[in-house]
């Protein structure tokens, strides 16, 4: 569910064609040329902006200077809380600024502006990558469906190298709540689904309750980017392809890295004959992280209840908000979201 700021497979969304005024509430195109003048980026009068994807909480725009282009983020034109969005730009920022000099492919940040006089809000400019999102069916730019067991396990590596950032070092300690996190998820989740809860959602509290009574009593704190998937990579045209970078890092915390090496491998279909299977993922990851991971099971059905949690609220605002049209399955897949959380619990000791 994560915003795209690919150069393909993205969807670009037309402006009103008012050069003054492309995007209403979202771009101020006379005072960001000035900004970009007192940044340095690029040169001349002329400045189009190309709005990449609208999403549910953030806006990516493309910005075309000259023969110079970039990145640039935002929040949306009317988001749930204005100091939050705002703090979740420069969150953002500060998690990508931090993985330079490590191995986690990332898109390089640039300028972090925090004058909302400038276009209305925190936003900030990134460079822009020129590579491929891994959409189902893989695109054949990166080799198609036979890339699939590259793509799983560049992620994989990807993972190891961002569990293994030191993220007191790098100045992100301000940026979670590592003691109690586990004890903190199961409750936090919940109460989020009952503040817009408005139907059944069947074995949802019996998976709630499962995951309370078998929480793992350790962990290892770290940086987690709260929604690992592969909708959120770029990967190069090139093949074998690679990882370009790890996009859309708004869900981004200290935590549980686990969490999200149990949401990622307990989003594949363990039947998938071209994917590595469980044993063979976790031993890649473990052998670049250094560690072994424990209590996977419990991550990864812990990776589709939180899932569930939050498309639930997606999909309520947007059955109640007549400007949008709404995501007609998004209703479905969170129960199916919910059934896989209770088929994989008597399997999840076992991973």
């Amino acid at each position: 569910m994560g915003d795209l700021f690919a150069s393909s497979g993205a969807e670009e969304v037309p402006s009103t064609g008012d050069p003054e005024d492309p995007f209403p509430g979202l771009i101020r195109p006379a005072a960001l040329r000035d900004w970009f003048d007192q940044q340095g980026l690029g040169a001349g009068s002329g400045m189009v902006f190309e709005r990449v994807r609208a999403g549910e909480s953030n806006e990516v725009f493309t910005v075309r200077r000259g023969d110079l282009s970039w990145i640039l983020r935002r929040p949306s034109a009317v988001p749930l809380s204005v100091d939050g969005s705002n703090r979740i730009m420069e969150r953002e920022f500060r998690f990508q600024q931090a993985l330079e000099g490590t191995l986690v492919p990332h898109a390089r940040p640039l300028v972090l502006c925090t004058d909302p006089s400038v276009t209305g809000a925190v936003f900030y400019v990134m460079e822009r990558i020129d590579g491929v999102l891994p959409l189902d069916p893989l695109p054949e730019e990166i080799g198609g469906p036979s890339a699939a067991r590259r793509v799983a396990e560049e992620l994989l590596d990807a993972l190891a190298a961002l569990s293994s950032v030191d993220h007191t070092a790098a100045g992100l300690s301000d940026l979670g709540k590592p003691d109690g996190f586990l004890e903190r998820q199961v409750g936090r989740w919940r109460g989020q689904l009952e503040s817009y809860r408005q139907r059944d959602l069947p074995g949802i509290d019996e998976v709630a309750d499962w995951l309370d009574a078998n929480r793992p009593t350790t962990t290892v704190p770290g940086i987690m980017h709260g929604d690992y998937n592969r909708h959120n990579a770029l990967f190069s045209r090139e093949q074998p392809t690679r990882l370009l970078a790890v996009l859309d890092w708004e869900n981004a915390t200290i935590g549980d890295p686990l969490m999200d090496l149990g949401y990622l491998i307990g989003g594949w279909d363990p039947m998938d004959s071209r994917l590595p299977n469980r044993a063979e993922a976790v031993a890649r990851w473990t052998e670049r992280a250094g560690r072994t991971p424990d209590s996977l099971g419990w991550y990864a059905v812990m990776g589709k209840f939180k899932l569930a949690c939050m498309l639930e609220g997606v999909h309520v605002r947007q059955r109640s908000d007549s400007t949008r049209t709404p995501t007609g399955y998004l209703g479905d897949v969170v129960l199916g979201l919910v059934d896989e959380a209770r088929r994989l619990i008597p399997e999840a000791a076992d991973w």
